[in-house]
């Protein structure tokens, strides 16, 4: 079944969701194994300095649609 480039864009926004919460998650584990002795103040100060927000996920979903245009 081929899908209409609605259903690739939501698919591609999906992705580049995904992307963004896969980043955060690998910092977040980074951040932690640097910094095993956080105070809980600490910790959620540095959860929200890598949260992402909607700009970054639509400028990674521009990229990966320029990327499926132009295959």
């Amino acid at each position: 079944m081929n899908k209409n480039a609605y259903e690739i864009r939501l698919d591609v926004l999906q992705m580049a969701h995904n992307d963004a919460w896969t980043e955060y998650n690998e910092n977040m584990q980074e951040y932690r194994m640097r910094n095993d002795t956080l105070k809980p103040g600490e910790y959620k100060k540095a959860a929200e300095s890598f949260y992402p927000n909607s700009k970054d996920i639509i400028k990674r979903a521009e990229e990966l649609y320029v990327f499926i245009n132009n295959n």
